[in-house]
This record gives C-alpha cells, structure tokens and sequence, in this order.
C-alpha cells in the first residue's frame, strides 16, 4: 500500500508541481491514459520482488533501487509520453539485479579466509590517512579556500582541487573523505563511541569546507540514520512510509506555504533529475557514436569522439550546460548501447554480491552504513567504472573484507609481524 501510494504522490508532484515549474528543464507532460496504465502496471509488477523484512545486503538495494530510480522512473514515463525503451530497459536490469542476487548464486562465492588482525589493520590505517589528509589540506595551502557557505561551494571547489588533487592525490583524496573517514564514523557507531563520532563528524564537515563538496555534509548523517533505523528494526513498510511522507511533506509546504525549495530538492533533485538524465543520455546515443570506454581504459584501442567530457556533453545537449553525471543504466548505454548496460547490470550485481558475502557476519545496519554510498551513487549518480576506483567501491570491499569478524573454527590466516 505504501509503494503505491507513493508512486501516486510522486505522480501529483510531477504533474501539479514539477512540470509547472521546471518545465524547461525538460519535464513534460504529454501523456495518455494507456501510456499511464502501462506505467502502472510495469511498476506494480516489480513490487513482489521486495522483501517485507530486510534481512540481507540485496534485499535493501533492491528496495532502494525501487523507491530511489525505478518509481520516479516509471512516472516520467507514465507522464512525460517520452518512448518505452529507457524505462524498460530500467526495468530489465532491475530484474537481473533481482535474479543474481537470489540465494543459489549467494552460494557461488567461498568461503574466504579471515586475517585474525585484519580489523586493526582496517582501522589502525584508516586512522593514519584521515590524519594525513588533514595534514595535506593545511600543508598544500587548501585550506585558504575553507568555506562553510553552501551557497558558495562553486566559487572555490576548482582552485580547492587545483591545489590539494596533484596526480595520485586526486583519487586518494576522495577515497579518505567518501570511504574512509565514513568507515571511521560507521565503527565508532557499532563501539558506541560517541565522542569520537563526533570528532571524527567535524573532521568530515572540515573535508567539506576545503572541498566544496555539499554531499559530504549529507553521508554522516544518511550513515546514522541508517544506525538508528536498523539497530533494532529492519522492516521495508516503515522506510516506504518514511519516504512517502517527505515527499507529501514538501508538496505540502509547497501548496500551503508557497515554498518550492523542499520539492524542489527531494523530488526534483534526488528522485526525478535521474530519470530524465536517463532518457537524455538514451535519446544522445540512439543517434550517436558510443563511446566504447575511450575515455577511460580503453582508451589506447578507441579515440574518444567528443570534444567534452561525458557529463559536459549530454548537459550541453539538454540545454543546461552543467555537468550531467548519472547512475550505471546511463553510462552503460553511452558506452556500448544494450551491451553496456547489460555488462554494468551483472558486475554490479556480483559487487553486491561479494559485499554481502563478506559481510554476513557483521550487523546489518553495519554493512548497509559502509556500503550505501558508493552504491547509491553507482545506481543514481556516476559510472560504474568510476564508482568502483575513483568513489572507492572497490576499497570499501577492501575494508568489510578485513573487517569482518572470524566464527569459531572458520579459516584464519595471521599477518605477519
């Protein structure tokens, strides 16, 4: 009932509030009934797939690949009049992801040792890093960009990242403060050390003034919220009817108060951005040459075609000229059309897969707070390929890998001294 209902919110959103305002953006409605009814009955099709309970890694990424990406997805469709294909496509790599997740391919990964101080190395390192970044942004002279203003971010991210993002820098930076520092953060929360939640808290608001970057500000807090909820519950009707309710609460101050911004940010930004994104990079590369990995390792075998980079390109066909980043659906396709998808939609599953194995012996909320930002973005917001080196996907695997707790009897093997 709450899946439903909330995909009816988002449709009175798009259709009395999205459209009205933002129609420029490329959010139309030029729909029909029978376009609307097919729309429906795709999404009510999926809902059996969700698990009411939320007992593995899997179950909440398929939930949160239904409530972040394919609802709002299946009502841009329903109420846009755009084509069938994205949103079908959508709903195909969906199923995949459903299918390779079930439990007989769960069985398919061993039974890898455990290093007996693999979480003293996890943490001791990470402790060592998040310091040194520190030390780097005061020593590299980054810190004369420090700026708490989110109106003001833009002014100073480049000439921030100019200086403190030299050659190997660029990526281990960005490992500390969206992998690194939040593993941190996640283990002071499982010891219940609070105080140092909230030093290492204020460390992450300081990597946010130096970096420009709004999402920082945003991951402790998703981490704790992920804590809370499921320290002592793990239902999915209860994360539905949260949901549900911010998106009537924002329309709701919009048509009582005349206030856009709440909407504006949830349901425009968050939920309904992807979507056209989605049908922006579709309608881009029907037409146009793929781009077969050439801008990334790949690119001693094929010549990148464009003269902009991938985000600059479908934001200059769109017409906002901003940089127009989304999930894997997209980037798979820019890459090698069906192809492409279809390669990201099983390495992403299988990711999923060994994240959850690796982690069945730790709490869930535990392995759901160190892995929902890097998979949240690779669904909604960034290249696979990307996810897995630059927004470090592959070294949070790393971590829960080392972090994971021995049972009596289970292989071990000891680090050498």
């Amino acid at each position: 009932m709450f899946l439903v209902l909330y995909r009816l919110a988002l449709d009175i959103c798009y259709y009395f509030a999205v459209v009205p305002n933002y129609g420029y953006m490329g959010f139309e409605s030029n729909s029909d009934i029978t376009t609307y009814a097919i729309s429906i009955l795709m999404y009510l099709a999926i809902l059996p797939t969700l698990s009411l309970t939320i007992n593995r890694l899997s179950d909440f990424y398929l939930l949160f690949f239904v409530l972040g990406f394919l609802a709002p997805i299946s009502s841009f469709y329903g109420l846009s009049g755009y084509t069938f294909f994205p949103f079908f496509i959508s709903l195909l790599v969906y199923s995949i992801f459903y299918l390779l997740t079930r439990r007989p391919l769960y069985r398919i990964f061993p039974d890898f040792p455990v290093f007996v101080e693999g979480k003293y190395f996890a943490v001791i390192g990470s402790i060592v890093l998040v310091g040194f970044l520190v030390f780097w942004y005061f020593y590299s002279g980054a810190t004369r960009y420090l700026n708490f203003d989110l109106s003001k971010v833009y002014e100073f991210r480049e000439d921030s990242a100019e200086v403190a993002n030299i050659g190997f820098l660029a990526y281990l930076n960005s490992w500390i403060y969206q992998v690194i520092n939040l593993f941190l953060i996640s283990v002071c929360l499982l010891k219940r050390r609070y105080a140092l939640f909230m030093i290492l808290l204020l460390v992450q608001i300081f990597f946010f003034a130096v970096t420009g970057h709004k999402s920082l500000l945003f991951y402790p807090f998703l981490i704790f919220g992920v804590f809370i909820y499921f320290f002592k519950r793990n239902g999915t009707p209860l994360i539905v009817f949260i949901l549900l309710s911010l998106v009537v609460a924002s329309a709701f101050i919009l048509f009582v108060f005349d206030n856009i911004w709440p909407l504006s940010l949830l349901v425009r930004r968050v939920l309904f951005v992807p979507s056209t994104l989605t049908y922006d990079y579709f309608s881009f590369f029907s037409v146009n040459e793929m781009l077969y990995w050439s801008n990334s390792f790949l690119s001693s075998l094929f010549e990148y075609p464009y003269d902009k980079s991938l985000p600059k390109l479908i934001g200059e066909y769109n017409g906002t000229d901003s940089g127009a980043n989304n999930g894997f659906i997209s980037s798979g396709y820019a890459h090698a059309g069906f192809l492409g998808v279809l390669l990201y939609a099983i390495i992403f599953s299988f990711v999923v897969l060994a994240l959850e194995k690796f982690a069945s012996r730790l709490p869930l909320w535990f392995a759901i707070a160190l892995t929902v930002v890097p998979l949240r973005t690779a669904i909604i917001s960034s290249d696979l390929f990307t996810v897995l080196l630059t927004h470090g996907l592959i070294l949070t695997l790393v971590l829960v890998f080392l972090y994971r707790p021995r049972l009596p009897g289970s292989l071990q093997v000891p680090e050498k001294r």
